[in-house]
């Protein structure tokens, strides 16, 4: 019993977070979520949030036009997937961000 307990948490905490990187063309953007500055192109980005959530993302770099889009959590993830085969917790954490974002900053005229 110990076993299967320890196996459906070890399912539940591999679905919870979700990890992409953030890129750039020029590299060394700043990358903002939330309005909060998680670091410079190229970078990651993780959380826990449940599937189908948003987030707005700005991408700022001197002399660049600011770009402003948005991430959603649309990507199936094998962990939480198999996980909610044992336990439905883990099905709130089946999509995940993409693995990467690819962004092409416009000069400024």
């Amino acid at each position: 019993m110990k076993k299967i307990i320890v196996l459906l948490s070890l399912f539940a905490l591999i679905g919870c977070a979700s990890t992409t990187t953030f890129k750039s063309q020029p590299i060394g953007a700043d990358v903002y979520i939330d309005n909060v500055r998680i670091g410079k192109t190229p970078c990651q980005y993780s959380d826990s949030a449940i599937m189908g959530t948003s987030k707005p993302v700005k991408i700022v770099m001197e002399g660049y036009k600011p770009l402003e889009t948005v991430i959603r959590k649309e990507k199936a993830q094998v962990g939480p997937i198999i996980g909610s085969i044992l336990c439905p917790l883990p099905i709130f954490w089946m999509l995940g961000y993409q693995d990467e974002y690819n962004y092409m900053l416009e000069k400024n005229m």
